[in-house]
């Protein structure tokens, strides 16, 4: 009788399984192919932060060029390196670093903020964290024309290598969903989490070499080789700086992409309904 019992059980969590994975599913493809909607709340998110301002924008690319110029010659300095090798290097990795932690730092947040239309509105939560990956690609953008004169400063420039950046960009935008999805739905339910992911990400900052090349751990290599961020920033740094294609690096990026992209359904078939809820 007991057996019997588990029969049906299993029979019937089958019969809800899914039927709740299809919908997971196409949470993720009806918010991604939703793309009028979210490239228009990405980019009115941009307008209304520098609403009424005199360069708009643009304002991201100047903080970002004085910082990256500051730190780049401050460093260069006291490392002893070359300003010429060492400012691109500071430049690229930067640049990228604010891409990756902008879209974990704001993922925290993404269902909190869109709060009132995620109640009142029937709309795929994938739309919402297309909306914040879009936006930090808007601020790549405007950050990326920090590097024009700095390509300048490299004398190794590669063709192949740089075609590479432009899927570079789309796979980090693709874990930024993912992750957007998993920190969003858990920021949701456990609201001590952004505080703890903000500590995470300064420590990785400090822990990731952006400011320190990875030559400098000559013993302690599987330290930079264990490093998520580190591939994240140096499948774009690698060709701009003309080192070729860095194929360790899209290896893993290939695996957390899997990784981000499991855990991420696992959420969304679970507590997809219960978002609405918690915001």
């Amino acid at each position: 009788m007991s057996l019997r019992l588990f029969e049906l059980e299993l029979d019937a969590s089958r019969r809800q399984f899914f039927p709740a994975l299809v919908l997971a599913w196409q949470d993720i493809l009806q918010g991604v192919a939703a793309r009028d909607k979210w490239q228009m709340l990405g980019t009115q998110d941009i307008k209304q932060r520098y609403r009424r301002s005199v360069l708009g924008p643009f304002w991201l690319t100047l903080s970002t060029g004085i910082m990256v110029a500051a730190l780049g010659f401050l460093y260069a300095e006291l490392f002893h390196q070359p300003v010429t090798e060492y400012l691109p290097f500071v430049a690229a990795g930067m640049i990228v670093w604010l891409f990756v932690s902008s879209m974990i730092n704001e993922g925290c947040f993404v269902f909190a903020e869109s709060e009132r239309m995620i109640k009142q509105i029937k709309l795929p939560l994938t739309l919402y964290v297309c909306r914040i990956v879009w936006r930090n690609n808007l601020v790549l953008l405007h950050n990326c024309l920090i590097l024009i004169p700095i390509v300048f400063m490299v004398h190794n420039f590669q063709l192949l290598p740089w075609l590479t950046i432009p899927f570079a960009i789309v796979f980090l935008s693709i874990n930024g969903v993912f992750i957007g999805i998993i920190l969003g739905i858990l920021s949701t339910r456990y609201r001590d989490l952004p505080p703890i992911i903000a500590s995470i990400i300064q420590v990785g900052f400090f822990l990731t070499p952006i400011m320190w090349k990875p030559e400098i751990l000559t013993s302690r290599a599987w330290f930079v080789d264990t490093n998520p961020f580190y591939h994240c920033i140096e499948i774009i740094r690698a060709p701009i700086l003309g080192e070729g294609i860095p194929l360790f690096s899209w290896g893993m990026i290939g695996i957390m992409t899997v990784v981000m992209g499991v855990v991420a359904m696992g959420l969304l078939l679970k507590y997809r309904h219960r978002v609405a809820y918690w915001v």
